[in-house]
């Protein structure tokens, strides 16, 4: 007997699949570029070869029957397997001369790893073209949204090539007018009446003050709430409040203060490559630099301890490290 998914065609699943992640057929054809008839009619021709209904019409937009429940298990399988075809394709392309695409977090990828890039670049003549996306969520790299992930929290799917690159420290800090202003907080009871800038991005899930003083007294504290690390930065160097940032901040240069309040956040960094990316010699030797990049032995505010502002200095006064961060903002 033939079977009944032999005359489904691939537009049908990605579609369904478009449909029961959204659960609505407008969002799914705006999404797929097409009309809403269009939408319900590939439905309705996959339902007829099924010969079970997938999903259930009502005023509140579709609903996944039990059959269609299964159906998506299967058709997830289809679309990952259509995936990795085209991967493979994409990768074997990119083989011989395409460029290094890196997906990072903005903060990490914008202050820390461009001006070791383009160390590596001038000292190495590199021909690749290396195309740098500062992402504030997590790039699908399964999906090749890019060849090489940077990101603050490690990657659950198991067919990734995935290593620990070291840890983010991150500190309070302010600017000296802001202290000048307001005063310099002893303790985190004493942040209570003081003001806040607060990053909050896919990876970084905000401060939580609303667990340690509650939800009224911490949305007066926070003054400013941002998702770009150089918009946090910006806004911590000019005076809006207190923010987490880095423990080696003040060696990019802006205008501002470690406020030691008895803490700090770690967070971890992690890396994550296809397979099929980690086989190509070039790639792995970019993989090979940013490990390096990060690696304690060289730039210890990356290891697992903690290490103050004050000892950062220290290292960045050593001649190899010195002039780092130049040329990005005014060094006195």
């Amino acid at each position: 007997m033939e079977h009944q998914w032999r005359n489904a065609d691939w537009n049908s699943i990605r579609v369904f699949l478009a449909v029961a992640r959204l659960r609505s057929f407008r969002k799914a054809a705006d999404e797929l570029g097409m009309s809403v008839n269009t939408a319900r009619r590939t439905i309705t021709r996959l339902e007829d070869q099924l010969t079970y209904p997938l999903l259930l019409r009502d005023a509140d937009g579709v609903r996944l029957t039990d059959a269609g429940r299964r159906v998506v298990m299967a058709a997830r399988d289809v679309e990952n397997s259509v995936s990795d075809m085209w991967r493979v394709a994409e990768v074997a392309e990119r083989e011989a001369n395409g460029p290094i695409r890196l997906a990072i977090t903005e903060g990490l990828g914008s202050f820390w790893l461009t001006p070791r890039i383009v160390e590596h670049m001038n000292a190495t003549g590199a021909k690749n073209r290396i195309e740098l996306q500062c992402a504030m969520r997590s790039v699908d790299v399964l999906r090749m949204e890019a060849d090489i992930s940077v990101q603050l929290e490690k990657p659950n799917r198991p067919e990734l090539e995935v290593r620990q690159l070291g840890y983010l420290h991150l500190k309070p800090f302010a600017s000296s007018s802001y202290l000048e202003k307001f005063g310099r907080p002893k303790n985190v009871a004493d942040m209570v009446n003081h003001r806040v800038v607060e990053q909050q991005t896919d990876q970084l899930r905000g401060y939580e003050l609303d667990k340690i003083f509650g939800p009224q007294i911490a949305d007066r504290m926070v003054r400013m709430k941002t998702n770009f690390s150089s918009a946090h930065y910006w806004a911590v160097a000019k005076g809006a409040g207190i923010g987490l940032m880095p423990n080696y901040a003040r060696a990019i240069g802006g205008d501002v203060e470690h406020v030691n309040l008895g803490f700090d956040f770690r967070v971890e960094i992690w890396l994550a490559t296809h397979p099929e990316i980690a086989k190509s010699a070039r790639h792995s030797e970019f993989i090979d630099f940013l490990t390096e990049s990060f690696d304690e032995r060289t730039y210890p505010w990356f290891g697992p301890d903690t290490m103050t502002p004050e000892e950062i200095e220290q290292q960045f006064s050593r001649e190899d490290l010195r002039s780092y961060f130049e040329g990005f903002t005014a060094r006195t």
